[in-house]
């Protein structure tokens, strides 16, 4: 019981350190990237064609600042994050089983740039579009900063986390504490559980947003289903 106790601490105190590890790199970064947040901000802007955007406190726009410095901490300390996970669960995986892990850090990192890039080109520009089709002569937007950077940032850090869910999902089925089998029977659960969770991250909660985002995931959830299947055979 004396071991146990101590090994669960030793894991929990290792624990601790990843978490404080992984605030420290983004904090960091997050400093380094509140001076160029003003910068960002502004091609955050015209990448929507807002034109003027206002705020309504008087800290608004520093707040706003510190939400892109936020932003940009976490999305270049993305890579040191990942290797904090990855030495957190290193020690208790296999010989094999960390082999296959190291090969998914790289592929997570393709995964959250493609993931951020279809989130600033297709998602944004074509959910603002649709959203922005809703005004009229009578009813014009005035676009509030803090609301902006808000929809800007939630899809962007959303679409490049969610597009890790099918490696996820595909690493698990490597290893085997997923069978791929199972997982082919209960689709249908998985397809709703993938919507939810795009719900729950797509800031603004309309159909033609979630549509945009879930239907690359799915793809790449049957592609991952296919790999691990063409993985188990071989």
């Amino acid at each position: 019981m004396s071991e146990k106790r101590t090994t669960f601490i030793d894991h929990l105190e290792e624990l601790r350190k990843r978490i404080l590890y992984s605030v420290a790199g983004v904090g960091i970064f997050a400093i380094v990237g509140f001076f160029f947040a003003k910068k960002f901000l502004s091609i955050i802007i015209q990448r929507a064609s807002l034109g003027t955007t206002y705020f309504f406190a008087p800290a608004e726009a520093f707040i706003t600042q510190i939400k892109v410095a936020l932003f940009l901490g976490v999305v270049i300390s993305f890579p040191f994050l990942l290797y904090q996970t990855w030495t957190f669960i290193g020690p208790g995986l296999t010989k094999s089983e960390r082999k296959i892990s190291l090969s998914y850090i790289g592929s997570g990192l393709v995964l959250f740039a493609v993931g951020i890039s279809f989130g600033y080109y297709i998602l944004i520009p074509f959910g603002l579009k649709f959203l922005l089709s809703f005004g009229s002569e009578a009813i014009q937007p005035l676009m509030n900063i803090g609301k902006y950077i808000n929809f800007f940032l939630w899809c962007l850090l959303g679409s490049g986390l969610l597009f890790q869910l099918p490696l996820l999902i595909f690493f698990l089925m490597r290893l085997g504490i997923l069978d791929v089998d199972t997982v082919r029977r209960h689709r249908a659960e998985a397809i709703v559980a993938i919507l939810v969770l795009c719900a729950v991250v797509t800031p603004t909660g309309d159909f033609f947003t979630l549509l945009l985002l879930s239907v690359p995931l799915l793809i790449l959830f049957e592609l991952s289903i296919l790999a691990a299947r063409l993985s188990k055979k071989s």
